[in-house]
């Protein structure tokens, strides 16, 4: 068994050390802010605008979303836009449009959920006669809210 036997000693790494290729995750860095939303009682028009001129087949909540925080309904900074609650850290923004959907649903001027497809929204007769009666007057109205930036600095 001699043959298995090294007559010099393997030298290995453990004496050295080698960097190690960590992954740096960046660093977020959050912003405390006072932000600017429209109401949600004042996003009921837009939306049903929107679903207005989507009739028979309703809207992606995405395109919703998107074009009702456009400048074409309220003017609205990058911060409010990037705004988020502090404890939830959702967007306040998106979350303010969902509740004025919320408040459309209740009063019958939407689909629920289960009459229409998950993240379609359709508006109802009732709806779009509100839409008709309210579009002329309709003015955007804003609150503001203690919120944080959350950005990601490398």
């Amino acid at each position: 068994m001699k043959e298995l036997q090294l007559d010099e000693p393997i030298k290995g790494d453990e004496n050295q050390r080698s960097p190690k290729n960590k992954k740096t995750r960046p660093v977020k860095v959050i912003t405390r802010i006072t932000a600017r939303s429209p109401t949600s009682s004042v996003c009921e028009i837009p939306i049903l605008s929107l679903l207005f001129r989507a009739q028979e087949a309703g809207m992606s909540t995405r395109t919703v979303l998107q074009e009702v925080r456009s400048a074409k309904w309220f003017k609205l900074t990058d911060d409010d836009l990037k705004a988020r609650y502090p404890k939830s850290r959702r967007k306040i923004v998106d979350s303010v449009i969902k509740y004025g959907r919320k408040n459309l649903v209740l009063k019958g001027q939407i689909l629920p959920v289960e009459s229409v497809a998950i993240g379609t929204w359709k508006a109802t007769r009732i709806g779009l006669a509100r839409y008709a009666m309210e579009w002329k007057e309709w003015k955007p109205r804003y609150s503001t809210h203690d919120a944080i930036i959350i950005e990601e600095k490398k």
